[in-house]
């Protein structure tokens, strides 16, 4: 059998892309970040320009919706950021579905589990990780497959002495809420018992619905429509369901108490669900910027002072007063 050589002097296949690439750039060229602010302009009027475009769209919105992902900490922020404590709001993975406190799919395991190892490779030696979750069946899944996914990594990297804990649930992490025939329950648990009271109301004629049913058959119905009833719950003020601002706060009230308890250096990592994140998210940058994917999360690196944090989604970056600092009357009236 012919030997094969163990040593080659062409250059590798990515190295010679990259040359050749590079080559073709125009001298004058400014580099990519000056080419994705063109390209950026560009869909900025095709953004504008489509039929179906949202009414009142303006430039000035497009372009924030589309003009490249920087992120540029200026010097001042540096020693914030680097002291800073680092929390990940995690959606959960596939479920197998939300009429129901359903299950992770094997596909959902999967991506959790590949979620912790991703997160690993910011461990350093001796460091510490803390995952915690929502008390429903697909967010606990997801915080068992993470963990499971972290220490795997961190024994393949050859990362030393670093602790995560068992996850365990925590109830401000939990989903938003419903008030559900004088009980508050999770919007998905609750439906196979609402589905069921409405057939009744329907097939006996059991006269006017309440309140709280009419709000949760609003939202179901979207759901079933291949709509996105988590754009209605952040646009539409509701009697019956709690509000995003009360989840945001609630959120901030639980990532500071976990942080409180963290040691020096820790990470904590909340596997939870898209409303509430999407709302905390939304909150901090000022406009809805979409639902998270399965396993994508929302990164706010909470500052030393615990009076600030810095939130990150999708490439951009915002600097915030934690909002739990002060309480209006609206909220202590409540």
């Amino acid at each position: 059998m012919p030997r094969v050589s163990t040593t080659r002097d062409d250059t590798p296949a990515y190295l010679a892309r990259y040359e050749a690439r590079k080559a073709r750039i125009d001298p004058g060229d400014q580099g990519f970040v000056a080419r994705a602010r063109a390209r950026a302009a560009e869909r900025v009027e095709v953004e504008r320009a489509q039929p179906d475009a949202p009414p009142g769209r303006t430039e000035a919105f497009a372009r924030e919706t589309v003009a490249p992902r920087e992120l540029q900490w200026p010097e001042s922020m540096r020693p914030s950021i680097i002291s800073s404590t680092d929390v990940r709001l995690i959606r959960h993975g596939q479920t197998q579905g939300y009429i129901s406190d359903s299950a992770l799919t094997a596909l959902g395991r999967w991506q959790a589990h590949r979620k912790g190892q991703d997160l690993a490779k910011g461990m350093a030696d001796g460091g510490f990780a803390r995952v915690v979750h929502a008390d429903t069946a697909r967010a606990t899944e997801t915080a068992v497959a993470l963990v499971e996914g972290l220490r795997q990594a961190v024994t393949r990297y050859g990362i030393r002495d670093v602790t995560i804990d068992e996850p365990y649930a925590v109830d401000g992490f939990r989903n938003f809420q419903a008030w559900f025939n004088g009980r508050e329950l999770d919007i998905t648990a609750a439906f196979q018992e609402f589905a069921n009271l409405l057939e009744g109301y329907e097939r006996h004629g059991g006269g006017d619905r309440p309140g709280w049913m009419v709000e949760m058959d609003r939202i179901y119905r979207i759901q079933f429509a291949g709509g996105d009833p988590i754009t209605s719950w952040l646009s539409t003020p509701t009697h019956y369901v709690e509000p995003p601002a009360y989840v945001v706060r609630r959120y901030w009230l639980a990532i500071l108490d976990e942080i409180s308890r963290l040691p020096e250096g820790g990470r904590l990592f909340v596997c939870g669900h898209s409303a509430p994140i999407r709302a905390v998210a939304a909150s901090a940058v000022g406009h809805d910027p979409g639902e998270p994917h399965n396993v994508e999360d929302v990164r706010i690196r909470v500052h030393a002072d615990r009076e600030h944090a810095t939130l990150t989604y999708r490439g951009r970056a915002v600097e915030i007063d934690i909002p739990t600092l002060v309480t209006p009357t609206w909220f202590s009236r409540s």
